[in-house]
């Protein structure tokens, strides 16, 4: 079956090219996409930074769509399915892509737009906090309020026993939004309060979890220096150049350094449809952060959208492709 797909065929460059998508086999399904989000790292990808492969490639994996064909042995979904994708394969920027049944939960609510289901990094948090196993009355420490940061506050927030959660965030705009949400306890890392506060945490022991979703090396360090003696560290933003790290400070300090990709869960697809269950019960709500979307013939809105993804100008906080 003939598909165009969005490859990057060079730096800041996209591209709409046809290629052959297989038949799906046996616990797959062949969906046709309604919308994909854009990771962080289709960002990266798009600018040439951590390329994986030899250009040009497809990206994407954070699809949305409805079902169009079932293989032998798919029991759960059928023809006119409407689905997110939980668990993507980095090439679902597509008019039609190939997914296993176990990636995907059906959605049963009538869809006004289709970018409010982009439910794949949700997913990626729900994991996250699995991980971390919080304790009742944990002082969690954010650092980073973009888009994966504050999913995670919401997580924090309505779907864990954390204690006191403190939240660090350089751009005024999504400590705004952190507040709104309900922190209570929301800084700018740089001025005097937001350094007062960190200075306190330091100086009392540190914070029982910290988690790094701040995309840089000094707010990954701010993370593990808030730390306590036995506490949780956990880089949870994809960084893409290398952070030198006190070893030592963390065997002294007994650090348990978690790195919660899905790749560190061998149940991660337990995940899926527990992700489902949270967002439809208010937990999770990914779709009052999505800001920006473009259809993906459009070719000058569709590098603009690429461009601030990057950037993360106007407001941006999540963007996706609408098919």
């Amino acid at each position: 079956m003939l598909v165009k797909s969005l490859y990057i065929t060079a730096p800041r460059e996209l591209s709409l090219v046809e290629h052959d998508l297989p038949e799906p086999k046996a616990h797959e399904i062949l969906y046709r996409t309604k919308a994909c989000g854009i990771c962080a790292w289709d960002s990266y990808q798009y600018c040439g930074v951590n390329v994986p492969r030899t250009l040009p490639y497809i990206i994407g994996h954070e699809g949305v769509g409805i079902v169009e064909k079932v293989g032998s042995e798919v029991r759960t979904l059928r023809s006119g399915d409407c689905i997110s994708v939980l668990k993507g394969n980095n090439e679902m920027m597509c008019e039609y892509a190939v997914t296993t049944e176990a990636h995907v939960v059906k959605i049963d609510t009538p869809i006004k737009r289709w970018e409010d289901y982009v439910w794949e990094p949700t997913c990626c948090v729900v994991n996250m906090l699995e991980e971390l196993k919080i304790q009742p009355g944990d002082h969690v420490v954010l650092v980073g309020a973009g888009y994966m940061g504050l999913i995670t506050l919401q997580g924090l927030l309505r779907a864990s026993q954390a204690g006191r959660i403190t939240v660090f965030e350089l751009r005024a705009d999504r400590r705004q939004i952190a507040r709104e949400f309900g922190a209570k306890e929301v800084y700018d890392p740089t001025d005097a309060e937001g350094l007062r506060i960190i200075e306190q945490i330091q100086s009392c022991g540190g914070a029982d979890i910290c988690i790094d979703f701040s995309a840089s090396e000094s707010g990954c360090l701010l993370a593990d220096s808030m730390t306590s003696q036995n506490g949780k560290f956990a880089i949870a933003s994809y960084h893409h150049s290398p952070i030198q790290f006190d070893v030592t400070r963390w065997h002294r300090k007994g650090l348990y350094v978690y790195n919660p990709s899905p790749y560190s869960n061998a149940h991660y697809l337990d995940m899926v449809p527990r992700t489902k269950e949270l967002i439809l019960r208010g937990a999770y709500q990914p779709e009052k952060l999505m800001t920006h979307t473009a259809y993906y013939k459009n070719e000058l809105d569709l590098k603009h959208l690429f461009e601030i993804s990057a950037s993360k100008d106007e407001g941006y906080i999540k963007g996706t492709v609408l098919f």
